[in-house]
C-alpha cells in the first residue's frame, strides 16, 4: 500500500474517531467548553465546536463579554438549536459538595427566597447554591416567640443538613436551629473547659430584666443579679446598663449540670465596708435615706455600699407608742456599733434628741401640782394634757377620798381645765399617774381617830333604802348600816325615815368603799348587856349588905 493510501486510511480512522467522539460529547447533560462570539439583549451565542452555536442565558454567566471562554451544559438538544446553562454545572457541584457536607456534619449556607404558609406546609423556601432547601418553620431559631418570619426573607442562614434528597429533582431539608444548638453546646464546652469561678470574662448585655441582666459569655448567658451590678443600692438594672454594652464580670458561680452561670461586677471593686469603721466611727453622727424596713428595725442607706440600720427602740424614747419611720424619710442618728455579718452601721435616732423622761422628772417630779386639760373620759378615769409628751391619767380611784364617782361624765367633761398632784412617773410603763384627792389631806386619817372602832354615835339618817340606812358622819363620810344591823325590834326598815336620829355602834372603818359601817343592834345588844352586868352587880351588893346587917344584928344581941 502506497503511503498516499496508508495516509488517507488513517485520516478516516482519525475522522470515524472524532466522529465518535463528538457524538459522545454533545449530548443532554454533556459539560462543554466554549467562547462567547455574541451577546443579544438576554441571550449570549456560544461556539463550542458543534455544527451549531450554543444559546445561554446572559444572567448566568455572571458578566461574562464577548470573547470570554466559558464552561457550560446542554441542558436541551432540538431543531430549535442547542441550550446551554451554567446552573446545571452549578448544581451538580452544589449537590456533591451537599453529599460532603451532610456526612461530615458541616453546615451550609441558605438564601432564603419566600416564606410558606399553607395547611400542609409551614416553613421557608431557598436554596443551597442551585440546589432547593426547605427550613421548618419551628427549625428557623432557637428563639421562636415573638418570631417575625418577614425578617428571614431574602437573608442567609447557616443551617446544619438534616437530609439530602436525591433523585431528578434534588432538595435538603435544613435546620439552622440545631445549627445554632450545635455550635451554642460546644461554645458552651469549651467555656466550661477553659473557665472557672473567680475568672474574669468580658461579655456583652443581651437582656435587662428589672432584677438583673443577661451578659453573653460565648456559648452561655451568665446572669448579673442586680444587687451584684454595685455595692451601691441599684433599683432599676436599666439606668445602670444597657442592652449590648460589653462589660467586664467576674464569675462567681458555675453550675454545669444545670448550664448555669452566676456573675458580679461589683467584686472589681473595693468593698467599702472594709473601711466602714474609720469612716463612720462609733460616737459620729450619720445621715441617710430610709430604704427599707424590717421586723426589727429599718435599713438607711448612708452612701453607696454603706447600709445603716435603727433598732425599733432607737427611733424614740417612747417604747410603747410605737414610733415608725418611713420609706424615703432622711434620718440622723449616732454610730453605736456595727453589724459586720449584715454589714450594716447600727445607728440610734433617739440618742441626738434630750430623754423627755429626764425633762419630764426634772420639771414634774412626783409629789409636784400641775394644772392641765381633759383630754378624753373613760370609764376607768381622766386623761389630763399637762405639756407633757404623754397625757396623765387620773383614775377614778383618785378623784375623791370620800366616795368613788359612777360617771364621770356627770363631774367633768373634755377640756376642763382641772389641776392634779403626780403621784407616780414609770418609765417602764410609760405611764404618768395623777391624783385630784390627793391634794387635800386623807379624811380616812381623821375618820380612825374620831370613830374608833366600837364608838357609840348618834347619826342622822339621810336615806333608806333596801340594803339598809345610809347616815351623816363627820368629814363628810358617808355611813352604812346594813339592813340585818337595824333594830331587831323594829319588823323592817320602812320604820326608819330619814332625818331621824339613831344611836350605832361603829363595827368597820372599810377603806376601800370609803365607808364606816355601824350597826343600831350591836349598839342594843351591847346597851342590854351593860345594863344586865349593872343590875348583877347592884344585886351582888345588896346581897352582900343583907347579910351584914343580919350578922351585925346577932353580934349586937
Amino acid at each position: 500500500m502506497s503511503n498516499e493510501n496508508r495516509q488517507n486510511e488513517e485520516r478516516m480512522e482519525d475522522f470515524e474517531s472524532y466522529f465518535e467522539e463528538s457524538l459522545q460529547q454533545y449530548h443532554t447533560g454533556a459539560e462543554v467548553k466554549g467562547t462567547i462570539v455574541e451577546i443579544k439583549g438576554d441571550t449570549a451565542l456560544i461556539n463550542f465546536g458543534y455544527k451549531t452555536e450554543g444559546v445561554a442565558n446572559v444572567s448566568e454567566l455572571e458578566g461574562a463579554k464577548v470573547g470570554d471562554e466559558v464552561e457550560l451544559s446542554i441542558v436541551k438538544m432540538n431543531n430549535d438549536g442547542v441550550f446551554l446553562s451554567k446552573k446545571a454545572i452549578n448544581a451538580r457541584s452544589d449537590w456533591s459538595a451537599i453529599k460532603e457536607k451532610e456526612n461530615s456534619g458541616e453546615p451550609v449556607e441558605v438564601k432564603i427566597t419566600e416564606y410558606v404558609n399553607t395547611e400542609k406546609v409551614k416553613g421557608y423556601r431557598g436554596r443551597v447554591g442551585e440546589i432547593e432547601a426547605f427550613i421548618p418553620e419551628t427549625h428557623i431559631d432557637i428563639h421562636l416567640k415573638d418570631i417575625d418570619p418577614a425578617k428571614f426573607v431574602h437573608k442567609v442562614v447557616i443551617a446544619k443538613i438534616l437530609k439530602a434528597n436525591g433523585g431528578k429533582k434534588q432538595s435538603v431539608l435544613v435546620s439552622p436551629r440545631q445549627y445554632l444548638a450545635d455550635e451554642v453546646k460546644k461554645l458552651r464546652s469549651e467555656f466550661f473547659e477553659k473557665y472557672t469561678v473567680g475568672d474574669k470574662i468580658k461579655g456583652a448585655v443581651k437582656t435587662l430584666k428589672d432584677y438583673g441582666a443577661f451578659i453573653s459569655l460565648g456559648g452561655i448567658d451568665g446572669f448579673l443579679h442586680k444587687n451584684e451590678m454595685s455595692w451601691g443600692r441599684v433599683k432599676n438594672p436599666a439606668k445602670f446598663l444597657a442592652e449590648n454594652d460589653v462589660v467586664e464580670v467576674v464569675i462567681l458561680e458555675i453550675d454545669k449540670a444545670a448550664n448555669k452561670v452566676a456573675v458580679g461586677m461589683k467584686q472589681l471593686q473595693k468593698d467599702p465596708w472594709d473601711d466602714a469603721a474609720k469612716t463612720y466611727p462609733e460616737g459620729s453622727t450619720v445621715k441617710g435615706t430610709v430604704v427599707a424596713r424590717k421586723r426589727a428595725g429599718y435599713v438607711v442607706e448612708i452612701a453607696p455600699g454603706i447600709d445603716g440600720f435603727v433598732p425599733n427602740e432607737e427611733i424614740g424614747w417612747l417604747k410603747n407608742t410605737k414610733s415608725t419611720l418611713n420609706i424615703k424619710d432622711i434620718v440622723e442618728g449616732r454610730v453605736t456599733g456595727y453589724d459586720n455579718e449584715r454589714k450594716r452601721v447600727i445607728m440610734s435616732v433617739k440618742d441626738l434628741i434630750d430623754n423627755p423622761w429626764k425633762t419630764l422628772k426634772e420639771e414634774n417630779p412626783e409629789g409636784s401640782i400641775v394644772k392641765g386639760t381633759i383630754k378624753n373620759i373613760t370609764d376607768f378615769g381622766l386623761f389630763v394634757d399637762f405639756g407633757s409628751f404623754l397625757d396623765g391619767l387620773v383614775r377614778k380611784g383618785d378623784i375623791s377620798w370620800r366616795e368613788e364617782p359612777v360617771d364621770l361624765n356627770e363631774l367633768y367633761k373634755a377640756g376642763d381645765t382641772i389641776e392634779a398632784k403626780v403621784l407616780h412617773i414609770d418609765e417602764d410603763k410609760e405611764r404618768i399617774s395623777l391624783g385630784i384627792k390627793q391634794l387635800e389631806a386623807n379624811p380616812w386619817k381623821e375618820v380612825t381617830k374620831l370613830l374608833p372602832q366600837g364608838k357609840v354615835v348618834d347619826v342622822k339618817i339621810t336615806a333608806v333604802n333596801k340594803q339598809g340606812l345610809e347616815v351623816e358622819l363627820p368629814l363628810e363620810m358617808k355611813g352604812v348600816i346594813a339592813a340585818a344591823e337595824i333594830d331587831p325590834a323594829k319588823a323592817s326598815l320602812e320604820q326608819y325615815n330619814a332625818g331621824d336620829t339613831v344611836t350605832a355602834t361603829v363595827i368597820k372603818i372599810d377603806n376601800k368603799e370609803k365607808q364606816v359601817i355601824l350597826s343600831i343592834k350591836k349598839y342594843l345588844q351591847d346597851s342590854e348587856r351593860r345594863e344586865t352586868k349593872e343590875y348583877m352587880k347592884k344585886m351582888e351588893t345588896n346581897i352582900d349588905a343583907g347579910f351584914g346587917n343580919i350578922f351585925m344584928d346577932k353580934f349586937n344581941k
